[in-house]
């Protein structure tokens, strides 16, 4: 299947120059190959006014339906050439001057360049995470939690100065982001990777801690790992059990491969292994 490249450019609300505080309401995208240029934009007032509690509803759905005209003209436009295709070089264009920067309500983020084989979805996908936040599910907020207590043993340690957030790798090849790196005479020597591992469904267990072991087995191939890698885990509650099969079948599998496997509630055993 042919893939389209597409510029995509997230639609940012800053009611308040004085504040900078914006929030993500919509993507605009445009597949100049696949004759294609779309927006979605956030419906839900509520969802703005919780955040700027003091803004009157109708600034922004105001704000909103003159952008959305503007967009709709554009729209318009491409779709109504004389030979009806697109013509690229003005869509290209007449996208730049859209989303160029500007001091206005309405505004956007910098434009970013996807691969899509479906432009309508893609563009449904983006909007589901920037706007959306589909992302934010139970499992990504306990993640983000547990980040957080690792980081405050490191502090109450004294010891989180030595240890950064990195991205290890190289973009040419393969990289991945870990959030606890050090690094001595300009080499990464250990690495600390908290992993939610308590998942419902006992299939994600598996599946979020095999994508880890793979993104260190794939760094050490290429040479780019740390010596040590430290993954503090969080389980599922109960000791028996399908999740508790499944999270005891990976963690074994991960102190196979030479990474240090730890409860997370064990922070002795972090701290241990973070000293220098």
């Amino acid at each position: 299947m042919k893939k389209y490249a597409c510029q995509y450019a997230i639609v940012r609300f800053l009611p308040y120059l004085e504040t900078g505080e914006f929030a993500n309401v919509g993507i605009v995208m445009l597949c100049p190959d696949a004759g294609f240029f779309e927006f979605k934009l956030l419906a839900r007032v509520r969802r703005i006014t919780a955040f700027f509690e003091e803004l009157d509803s109708g600034i922004y759905r105001r704000a909103t339906n003159d952008f959305k005209q503007e967009l709709k003209r554009i729209r318009n436009w491409l779709a109504h050439q004389p030979d009806r295709t697109m013509d690229v070089e003005l869509a290209r264009h007449l996208f730049g001057e859209l989303t160029r920067q500007r001091e206005a309500m309405m505004r956007f983020d910098n434009v970013r360049v996807v691969l899509a084989d479906d432009p309508a979805q893609q563009l449904d996908e983006l909007f589901g995470h920037y706007v959306e936040r589909n992302f934010a599910t139970k499992a990504y907020h306990e993640q983000q939690l547990l980040d957080k207590t690792v980081r405050k043993v490191l502090v109450d340690a004294k010891l989180n100065k030595q240890y950064q957030p990195e991205m290890l790798g190289d973009v040419t090849t393969y990289h991945a982001k870990l959030p606890f790196v050090h690094r001595e005479a300009e080499r990464a020597v250990k690495a600390i990777k908290p992993l939610y591992l308590a998942h419902e469904d006992p299939a994600q267990i598996y599946d979020h801690g095999w994508a880890w072991l793979g993104k260190v087995n794939k760094l050490r191939s290429l040479r780019l790992l740390p010596e040590q890698v430290l993954f503090p885990v969080q389980g599922p509650d109960e000791a028996r059990g399908e999740r508790f099969d499944m999270f005891q079948e990976i963690t074994a599998k991960m102190a196979a491969n030479d990474v240090w496997v730890v409860p997370s509630i064990q922070t002795e055993r972090i701290v241990e292994f973070a000293r220098i």
